[in-house]
């Protein structure tokens, strides 16, 4: 339960359209707010692939949500270069190199 609600503090939604929805009050009273994809890491391209289209899809949506704001008055997006390549320790297992 403190978990929960310690974790409610920070995490905004389960989608960005529902992050958003829900930051959309506290930013109209000045609150700013940087997006993350929680838990993402990539173990294979196809992993990458998928993050790359939810990176894509995610700032297209928070740059619609911004409504001309600019990059320091409007959301921003947190992006972990892990997710959009594979681990090089996964990548390398087995080959020899590592």
């Amino acid at each position: 339960m403190a978990m929960r609600l310690m974790g409610e503090q920070f995490v905004t939604g389960e989608t960005i359209a529902e992050a958003l929805a829900n930051a959309r009050k506290l930013e109209e009273k000045g609150f700013r707010y940087s997006y993350d994809m929680l838990g993402e890491a990539a173990l294979t391209a196809a992993d990458a692939q998928a993050y790359m289209v939810s990176y894509q899809q995610a700032i297209h949506a928070i740059g619609k949500a911004s409504n001309g704001r600019g990059i320091y008055e409007g959301p921003g997006i947190s992006i972990k270069l892990s997710a959009l390549h594979p681990r090089y320790s996964r990548a390398q297992y087995g080959s020899g190199d590592g």
